[in-house]
Parts: C-alpha cells; sequence; structure tokens
C-alpha cells in the first residue's frame, strides 16, 4: 500500500518503494510515527531521511566523504569539481556536479530557497573509476553488493526527476571483507535497531573506504542481481517477526 495509508488494522510493516518521500519528507515521518510496528522503525527513518546524519557517524568515527553543510550564506568550494546537493534527497534529485563556484552558488541558493540544508562535497575520480559500492546488510548479516556507475555528469543541471543511472549502470560486485567489516560498523554507529540497509562506499584519495550514504529507509535491493538474496532478505524480516 502507499505510504500515508492507515496501518492500524496491520500488526506490522515493512517500508519499501517510497521514494517520493523527498517531496514530503515531514509528513513521511510523521505517518510512519503512527504504524504499530514498522521496519525499519519510525526514529531510525526520521534520522536516515536527512542526510545530516553523516555528521553524527562521522563523529562516531566513521569516515565519512568530507561535506560542507550550508543553511544560509555563502558557501567556500573545494577546489576542483565539487557536487551539491540538499540534505532530503534520493536518486541523485536536486543534486548536480559543478566545475565553477558561480553555478556551485546558485545551486546552493535554489536549496536555500527550498528551506533545506545544502550539502557540498568534493568530487572524488573514484566515483567514475572504480565507482560506488553499496554492500547490503539483512538482519546483521552482509547478503550482497553492487556496483553502481557515476551517477551525475559535469555540467548537468538539478533536477527534480530521479536519475535513471542510479539504477541502469548497476551491476554485481563479490562482497568485499573490507567493506563489510566496514560496514558493521557504520550499523553499529546508527540508532537502529536496523532491519536492512545498504551501506555506499566509494575509495578515498587513500585507497581507504569513505561512507557516502547509509541506506535504511528505502534502498533499492537489486535482489534480481544475486537471487539468493531474495531468500536473505525474506528470513531477516521473518526473524524481525517472530513467532506468528
Amino acid at each position: 500500500m502507499p505510504w500515508g495509508g492507515d496501518c492500524s488494522g496491520f500488526d506490522a510493516a515493512v517500508v519499501r518503494g517510497t521514494w517520493d518521500y523527498i517531496e514530503a519528507r515531514d509528513e513521511f515521518v510523521a505517518w510512519a510515527e503512527t504504524v504499530p510496528r514498522l521496519a525499519n522503525p519510525a526514529h531510525v527513518l526520521r534520522w536516515n531521511t536527512d542526510k545530516r546524519y553523516l555528521r553524527e557517524l562521522e563523529a562516531a568515527g566513521i569516515p565519512v566523504v568530507p561535506t560542507v553543510w550550508s543553511d544560509a550564506g555563502p558557501v567556500e568550494f573545494p577546489a576542483g569539481e565539487f557536487v551539491v546537493k540538499p540534505a532530503v534527497s534520493a536518486g541523485g534529485r536536486h543534486a548536480a556536479r559543478h566545475t565553477s563556484p558561480a553555478s556551485g552558488a546558485t545551486h546552493v541558493q535554489a536549496i536555500h530557497e527550498t528551506g533545506d540544508v545544502a550539502m557540498v562535497q568534493p568530487f572524488l575520480p573514484s566515483v567514475d573509476t572504480t565507482g560506488e559500492t553499496g554492500t547490503y546488510v539483512f538482519g546483521g548479516k552482509v547478503s550482497h553488493a553492487i556496483r553502481k556507475g557515476g551517477v551525475l555528469a559535469a555540467g548537468q543541471a538539478p533536477t527534480r526527476a530521479m536519475n535513471q543511472g542510479s539504477i541502469d549502470t548497476v551491476t554485481a560486485r563479490p562482497v568485499d571483507p573490507v567493506l563489510a567489516e566496514f560496514a558493521g560498523r557504520v550499523l553499529a554507529a546508527a540508532p537502529g535497531p536496523v532491519v536492512y540497509a545498504r551501506v555506499d562506499t566509494v575509495p578515498g584519495p587513500d585507497g581507504e573506504p569513505l561512507l557516502i550514504e547509509l541506506e535504511v529507509t528505502e534502498p533499492y535491493l537489486f535482489l534480481s542481481l544475486d537471487p539468493p538474496a531474495a531468500d536473505r532478505f525474506a528470513r531477516a524480516i521473518a526473524d524481525w517477526l517472530g513467532p506468528l
């Protein structure tokens, strides 16, 4: 059923394809708080639907892509290419990769005018070469991994549409033990319980993983790339539900 419906008659619910929440984040979270039992729980969704959660994870010792946060006024941009996006976003919507401070400043101002917080990050070349890795964790156990190609092209204007490159350029990737351990550290620092998650990383300049995003609200699972993962996901949900 679409989010926003009456779930009072259900014993439990699992959040899945809610990619439109970014246009009504407060309403989405308020609805989640009315669901009697929800995976992932409402307080986790409230935390995760604003990317300022990355500051908390960084403070907890998780290496994060360097980020400047701005809710008003001018911003000092990093040298070279950089990315600007709002703190409430999904699928590359309202995000863009810039090559000049002038275009970056216009983008930041546009985000401020919506009442959102702007994020400014240096563009990491490894995004286009190695790509992002998404490591999935179901029920506390690493399930499978994917590789995502570059989502943002240089000079592409920000758009309200989901960038299909975030889906169409995805391939299966073997689980990397280093990234599996990293994902465990990230989830240990999150305000659990988390039944399912995707931990997105990219190699930093020194080759060590940096967290791009922890997705526990509506991660696309790409079960078709690893069919046994469907059973692992179902088992995690069954374990969460407990005896029927």
